[in-house]
């Protein structure tokens, strides 16, 4: 390497390493910071509201999903339930 090449890698180390000086002194210690960008962070407008939407989507997807598969076992729990409740109203015959 040339000197002026050696010069000119060493000016922009300590500019970095001013940076990261820097940034440390204003943000707080954050190991990652100079590779992750913050604003990289920011929530957008309408966001929550599509991440919402689609969590929903997914809990409804697996639901019908369940109720396709499970349709039969489902219904049969059903009418057990409604034959247990009518079978407990019905007057037994004492000795």
């Amino acid at each position: 390497m040339k000197a002026k090449e050696k010069t000119g890698v060493k000016i922009q180390l300590l500019e970095f390493l001013l940076d990261l000086k820097l940034r440390t002194a204003l943000l707080g210690f954050r190991p990652l910071s100079f590779i992750l960008n913050p604003s990289s962070f920011v929530r957008r407008p309408g966001q929550t509201t599509v991440e919402y939407l689609l969590m929903l989507a997914v809990v409804a997807g697996m639901a019908s999903i369940m109720g396709v598969l499970f349709h039969r076992r489902i219904l049969g729990g059903i009418f057990t339930l409604v034959g247990m409740i009518i079978g407990a109203g019905t007057p037994t015959t004492g000795p």
